[in-house]
């Protein structure tokens, strides 16, 4: 049986402790995102009598979840359970108890990512999704932090993660480069691509555009380092586009550079998502 699958590789470069972190991230943006309809009362009327009590519940059922996570990412940095104890209120051997098997799961999960049928197909992805695609996920939510949090760190939450040895850990400034990439499958949605990134900075995306484009890009090869550079110039903001062809398959891998307002980085984000499959 084959566990290998297209989102299993980007895994690699990540430390089990940096996956816990990046499952614990993901699960408390989900509960902000949970809780904060609950402020909203505009429809507090159509609501039936008891039903925000409901609402409240699913929030401490998912802050109980998100409990989980924190410890299984103590853990995996290096906590003791005497640790986790003081802080979770209760003894060692209380938090252990009640812990370890949540421990033993994630440890299960990270072996084997899928569950199967009889017949050997894959059948659920029972890791979290945050752990099976930690690049993906990272990028996401330093999109939301830098749209919700922060005014001026890209990397709020890639920053932390520990991708190489154990003493070792990538750190971004904040200054780091804005740049954004990713690819496009099919060099014939390319122009698509191109004119939705031109339409969200005001750039009067036209055939001469595309013909300009066409010419550069054709002798460009991202394996060879071969780039062809072209000026997005809006109302809103300019971006540099950079763009190479793939030299094994139908793809165009794309840079975009100069995007600093958190929508606007919300908005590419998803449209390379998009395109990339």
């Amino acid at each position: 049986m084959n566990d290998t699958a297209p989102l299993d590789g980007p895994r690699a470069p990540y430390t089990r402790e940096a996956l816990a972190r990046l499952v614990l991230s993901r699960a408390a943006v989900d509960l902000a995102q949970g809780a904060g309809p609950l402020a909203i009362t505009r429809n507090d009327a159509d609501t039936g009598l008891g039903g925000r009590v409901s609402e409240a519940r699913q929030l401490v059922e998912h802050a109980a979840r998100l409990l989980v996570r924190a410890v299984v990412f103590e853990r995996e940095r290096g906590a003791s359970w005497e640790d986790i104890a003081r802080y979770a209120g209760m003894d060692a051997q209380a938090a252990e108890e009640r812990f370890a098997p949540e421990l033993a799961r994630w440890s299960e999960e990270l072996e084997a990512p899928h569950l199967y049928d009889e017949a050997g197909r894959r059948q659920v992805l029972r890791l979290p999704y945050a752990a099976y695609a930690p690049h993906l996920v990272s990028r996401d939510l330093d999109l939301w932090a830098h749209l919700h949090l922060t005014t001026r760190d890209l990397h709020a939450v890639s920053a932390g993660l520990r991708t190489a040895g154990p003493a070792e850990r990538v750190t971004y400034p904040e200054t780091e480069s804005d740049e954004m990439g990713g690819a496009v499958w099919g060099e014939s949605r390319l122009r698509t691509f191109l004119e939705l990134l031109a339409h969200y900075i005001d750039h009067p995306f036209d055939d001469t555009d595309w013909e300009t484009i066409e010419i550069g890009l054709e002798p460009t090869d991202d394996e060879a380092d071969v780039w062809y550079s072209y000026p997005l110039i809006g109302s809103v903001q300019s971006l540099d586009v950079r763009l190479a062809r793939d030299a094994e398959a139908d793809i165009v891998r794309v840079t975009v550079t100069g995007a600093t307002l958190a929508d606007l980085r919300l908005r590419i984000g998803t449209l390379f998502d998009a395109f990339s499959w």
